[in-house]
């Protein structure tokens, strides 16, 4: 993988990855570390072109404040822009996730951001994690499936066939559930980031 930087003060900065090769999933992860960095990809791929800073910095202030972005304040709005300009999308455009144009005032994504997916697990307050779900249902199904086995009052009471369409019907239910969830936890989705919902 070549790599070339910027050449004297110029201020507009040349894609490091030309040859279209993922980043090192270090690299990756210290980006989506960042809730401001995970704003600025999301934005970036819904609007799938060129944006200027300007209403990028917008939008995300209006995510960080929970408003509307015509009620952004000025202060509010250039915080995060100089953040942005200064920190983060360096940050992205060192590892080929986006490119920049200080002189323009303009980002967009760049063909790597298109090729990966980012799905932020988002857990709410009363809610259980993926992670934490799935092998506790494994746990429960396997403890229950033991106690049928033995014929255990009162398992007794539903036939194995039955015990057998609960244990399905329980994991598809499941599924498909995460599946949404999943879905509606990706970044570039519609709507406001996944986190800003759960705020």
């Amino acid at each position: 993988m070549s790599s070339k930087g910027t050449e004297g003060n110029s201020s507009h900065h040349t894609a490091i990855e030309p040859d279209g090769e993922k980043p090192p999933i270090g690299d990756l992860y210290d980006v989506f570390a960042n809730r401001r960095r995970r704003y600025a990809l999301h934005y970036l791929q819904q609007v799938d072109e060129r944006a200027s800073f300007g209403e990028m910095a917008e939008q995300i202030a209006a995510w960080e404040h929970g408003k509307s972005p015509h009620e952004v304040t000025s202060h509010e709005r250039k915080y995060v822009y100089s953040a942005l300009q200064q920190r983060h999308l360096p940050k992205m455009h060192d590892i080929g996730l986006v490119e920049f144009d200080k002189r323009a005032g303009s980002v967009e994504p760049t063909p790597v951001l298109d090729d990966i997916d980012v799905y932020a697990e988002v857990v709410g307050k009363r809610n259980v994690p993926w992670g934490v779900y799935f092998p506790v249902l494994s746990g429960v199904h396997s403890v229950l499936l033991a106690f049928v086995g033995l014929d255990l009052a009162p398992l007794t009471l539903f036939s194995d066939f039955e015990w057998a369409l609960f244990f399905v019907f329980s994991l598809v239910v499941s599924s498909l559930v995460f599946l949404y969830d999943t879905k509606r936890m990706k970044l570039g989705s519609s709507g406001a980031p996944p986190e800003v919902d759960t705020q």
